[in-house]
Protein backbone atom coordinates (compact mmCIF):
# COMPACT_ATOMS: atom_id res chain seq x y z
CA UNK A 1 0.00 0.00 0.00
CA UNK A 2 1.29 3.49 -0.96
CA UNK A 3 0.58 6.63 0.63
CA UNK A 4 1.01 10.20 -0.36
CA UNK A 5 1.21 12.59 2.18
CA UNK A 6 1.10 16.25 1.87
CA UNK A 7 2.01 18.55 4.48
CA UNK A 8 0.30 22.29 4.00
CA UNK A 9 2.77 24.44 5.67
CA UNK A 10 5.75 25.43 4.21
CA UNK A 11 7.83 23.93 6.93
CA UNK A 12 9.88 20.96 5.60
CA UNK A 13 11.37 20.14 8.87
CA UNK A 14 7.48 19.71 9.84
CA UNK A 15 7.12 17.25 7.13
CA UNK A 16 10.27 15.29 7.87
CA UNK A 17 8.88 15.17 11.16
CA UNK A 18 5.42 13.38 10.62
CA UNK A 19 7.18 11.26 7.60
CA UNK A 20 9.11 9.37 10.15
CA UNK A 21 6.35 9.17 12.72
CA UNK A 22 4.43 7.35 9.88
CA UNK A 23 7.13 5.48 8.51
CA UNK A 24 7.09 4.05 12.58
CA UNK A 25 3.79 3.87 12.85
CA UNK A 26 3.21 1.46 9.55
CA UNK A 27 6.33 -0.36 10.43
CA UNK A 28 7.04 -0.86 6.91
CA UNK A 29 3.17 -2.13 5.77
CA UNK A 30 2.69 1.60 4.24
CA UNK A 31 5.17 2.89 1.83
CA UNK A 32 4.67 6.81 2.55
CA UNK A 33 5.69 9.69 0.23
CA UNK A 34 5.99 12.47 2.03
CA UNK A 35 6.14 16.30 0.69
CA UNK A 36 5.45 20.08 1.41
CA UNK A 37 3.68 22.61 -0.19
CA UNK A 38 5.61 24.57 -2.73
CA UNK A 39 3.60 27.97 -1.41
CA UNK A 40 2.09 29.18 1.50
CA UNK A 41 3.32 30.04 5.29
CA UNK A 42 5.07 28.20 7.76
CA UNK A 43 2.47 27.34 9.89
CA UNK A 44 -1.01 27.72 9.21
CA UNK A 45 -2.88 29.64 11.56
CA UNK A 46 -6.10 31.64 10.21
CA UNK A 47 -8.42 31.57 7.26
CA UNK A 48 -6.31 33.70 4.81
CA UNK A 49 -3.45 30.88 5.20
CA UNK A 50 -5.98 28.22 4.80
CA UNK A 51 -7.05 29.21 1.34
CA UNK A 52 -3.51 29.98 0.05
CA UNK A 53 -2.59 26.17 1.28
CA UNK A 54 -5.43 24.22 -0.13
CA UNK A 55 -4.66 26.11 -3.22
CA UNK A 56 -1.17 25.23 -3.40
CA UNK A 57 -2.08 21.69 -2.22
CA UNK A 58 -5.08 21.19 -5.03
CA UNK A 59 -2.38 22.40 -7.20
CA UNK A 60 0.24 19.44 -5.97
CA UNK A 61 -1.89 16.90 -6.22
CA UNK A 62 -3.00 17.70 -9.97
CA UNK A 63 0.43 17.75 -11.29
CA UNK A 64 0.98 13.89 -10.06
CA UNK A 65 -0.35 10.98 -11.10
CA UNK A 66 -2.40 9.76 -7.90
CA UNK A 67 -2.70 6.13 -10.06
CA UNK A 68 0.24 6.13 -8.06
CA UNK A 69 -1.14 5.68 -4.50
CA UNK A 70 -3.97 4.04 -2.71
CA UNK A 71 -4.77 7.01 -0.67
CA UNK A 72 -3.87 10.61 0.05
CA UNK A 73 -3.55 12.24 3.55
CA UNK A 74 -3.09 16.34 4.26
CA UNK A 75 -1.40 16.48 7.32
CA UNK A 76 -2.83 19.65 8.41
CA UNK A 77 -5.30 20.06 11.22
CA UNK A 78 -7.20 22.52 9.22
CA UNK A 79 -7.35 20.48 6.51
CA UNK A 80 -7.17 22.89 3.57
CA UNK A 81 -8.21 21.85 0.42
CA UNK A 82 -10.27 19.29 1.30
CA UNK A 83 -13.04 18.86 -0.62
CA UNK A 84 -11.48 20.34 -3.37
CA UNK A 85 -9.34 17.16 -2.74
CA UNK A 86 -11.58 14.83 -2.73
CA UNK A 87 -13.95 16.08 -6.37
CA UNK A 88 -10.31 15.64 -8.52
CA UNK A 89 -8.58 12.17 -6.10
CA UNK A 90 -9.63 8.74 -7.41
CA UNK A 91 -8.37 7.85 -4.22
CA UNK A 92 -9.37 8.04 -0.61
CA UNK A 93 -8.27 11.64 0.61
CA UNK A 94 -8.11 11.74 4.85
CA UNK A 95 -7.90 15.12 6.75
CA UNK A 96 -6.45 15.28 10.25
CA UNK A 97 -9.45 16.48 11.91
CA UNK A 98 -12.17 14.49 10.50
CA UNK A 99 -10.55 11.90 11.04
CA UNK A 100 -9.51 12.55 14.74
CA UNK A 101 -12.82 13.78 15.66
CA UNK A 102 -14.81 10.39 14.40
CA UNK A 103 -11.76 8.58 16.11
CA UNK A 104 -13.28 10.69 18.88
CA UNK A 105 -16.77 9.70 18.85
CA UNK A 106 -15.90 5.93 19.15
CA UNK A 107 -14.01 6.44 21.58
CA UNK A 108 -16.06 8.56 24.22
CA UNK A 109 -19.50 10.38 23.87
CA UNK A 110 -17.80 13.72 24.85
CA UNK A 111 -14.24 15.14 23.47
CA UNK A 112 -12.12 18.43 23.67
CA UNK A 113 -9.92 19.73 21.35
CA UNK A 114 -6.19 20.86 22.55
CA UNK A 115 -4.59 22.61 19.26
CA UNK A 116 -1.88 25.17 18.39
CA UNK A 117 -2.76 29.05 17.52
CA UNK A 118 -5.32 31.45 18.79
CA UNK A 119 -7.74 31.53 15.55
CA UNK A 120 -8.33 27.88 14.96
CA UNK A 121 -10.98 27.49 17.61
CA UNK A 122 -13.97 29.38 15.96
CA UNK A 123 -12.31 27.75 12.50
CA UNK A 124 -12.64 24.41 13.76
CA UNK A 125 -15.86 25.17 15.16
CA UNK A 126 -17.18 25.96 11.38
CA UNK A 127 -16.04 22.20 10.54
CA UNK A 128 -17.54 20.95 13.87
CA UNK A 129 -20.86 21.90 12.74
CA UNK A 130 -20.81 21.03 9.00
CA UNK A 131 -19.76 17.47 10.23
CA UNK A 132 -22.90 17.95 12.90
CA UNK A 133 -21.04 17.04 15.72
CA UNK A 134 -20.23 20.28 17.77
CA UNK A 135 -22.87 19.57 20.55
CA UNK A 136 -20.46 16.41 21.24
CA UNK A 137 -17.31 19.14 21.38
CA UNK A 138 -16.98 20.40 25.31
CA UNK A 139 -14.19 22.66 24.09
CA UNK A 140 -11.46 24.28 22.11
CA UNK A 141 -8.34 25.23 24.08
CA UNK A 142 -5.71 26.96 21.82
CA UNK A 143 -1.74 26.44 22.76
CA UNK A 144 0.44 29.39 21.67
CA UNK A 145 3.50 28.32 19.56
CA UNK A 146 4.01 31.30 17.53
CA UNK A 147 7.38 32.02 19.42
CA UNK A 148 8.41 28.31 19.31
CA UNK A 149 10.67 27.44 16.56
CA UNK A 150 8.89 23.85 15.77
CA UNK A 151 9.26 20.67 15.68
CA UNK A 152 12.95 22.03 17.44
CA UNK A 153 11.81 23.35 20.46
CA UNK A 154 9.27 20.18 21.08
CA UNK A 155 9.63 19.92 24.44
CA UNK A 156 8.51 23.93 25.02
CA UNK A 157 5.78 22.86 22.85
CA UNK A 158 4.58 19.40 25.20
CA UNK A 159 4.67 21.63 28.05
CA UNK A 160 2.49 23.72 27.14
CA UNK A 161 0.14 21.23 25.91
CA UNK A 162 0.52 19.22 28.93
CA UNK A 163 -1.03 22.54 30.89
CA UNK A 164 -3.89 22.63 28.33
CA UNK A 165 -4.80 18.79 28.65
CA UNK A 166 -5.13 19.30 32.53
CA UNK A 167 -6.65 22.39 32.30
CA UNK A 168 -9.28 21.14 30.37
CA UNK A 169 -9.70 17.47 32.34
CA UNK A 170 -10.48 19.55 35.24
CA UNK A 171 -12.86 21.87 34.20
CA UNK A 172 -14.18 20.02 31.32
CA UNK A 173 -14.00 16.27 31.81
CA UNK A 174 -14.22 15.29 28.40
CA UNK A 175 -14.09 11.34 27.64
CA UNK A 176 -11.17 12.16 24.89
CA UNK A 177 -8.85 14.92 24.38
CA UNK A 178 -7.77 15.53 20.62
CA UNK A 179 -4.18 16.82 20.56
CA UNK A 180 -4.60 18.32 16.84
CA UNK A 181 -2.29 20.40 14.60
CA UNK A 182 1.19 19.14 12.74
CA UNK A 183 2.91 21.04 15.08
CA UNK A 184 2.15 18.90 17.58
CA UNK A 185 2.39 15.56 16.32
CA UNK A 186 3.16 12.90 18.05
CA UNK A 187 2.54 14.63 21.55
CA UNK A 188 -0.34 12.63 22.61
CA UNK A 189 2.00 9.55 23.00
CA UNK A 190 4.39 11.72 24.94
CA UNK A 191 1.87 12.53 27.69
CA UNK A 192 0.08 11.06 30.58
CA UNK A 193 -3.75 11.51 30.14
CA UNK A 194 -5.97 12.19 33.33
CA UNK A 195 -7.70 9.63 34.73
CA UNK A 196 -10.75 8.77 32.85
CA UNK A 197 -9.95 10.26 29.63
CA UNK A 198 -8.21 8.96 26.20
CA UNK A 199 -5.74 11.13 23.72
CA UNK A 200 -6.25 10.99 20.27
CA UNK A 201 -3.43 12.36 17.87
CA UNK A 202 -4.65 13.71 15.04
CA UNK A 203 -1.66 12.43 12.55
CA UNK A 204 -1.95 8.94 14.09
CA UNK A 205 -6.28 9.48 13.66
CA UNK A 206 -5.54 10.07 9.87
CA UNK A 207 -2.65 7.73 9.44
CA UNK A 208 -4.61 4.62 10.95
CA UNK A 209 -8.39 5.84 8.91
CA UNK A 210 -6.13 5.76 5.97
CA UNK A 211 -5.22 2.21 6.03
CA UNK A 212 -8.06 1.63 7.23
CA UNK A 213 -9.45 2.63 4.04
CA UNK A 214 -6.46 1.34 1.61
CA UNK A 215 -7.32 -2.01 3.16
CA UNK A 216 -10.71 -1.85 1.73
CA UNK A 217 -9.33 -1.02 -1.39
CA UNK A 218 -12.19 1.99 -1.80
Amino acid sequence: MRLLMLNGNINVAMTDWMARRAQAFYDGTVEVTAETAAQGVPYIASRRDCALAGGALVASLESHDLEAWDAVLLACFGEPGLAAARECCSVPVVGMLEASVLSALQLGARFSIVTPGRRWPRMIEDVLHELGVGRQCLGITPVTIDDLALPAQRDEARERTAAAVREQATTLAPEVIIIGGAALAGLAAELEAPPGCRLVDSLDAALAQARALMSLSI
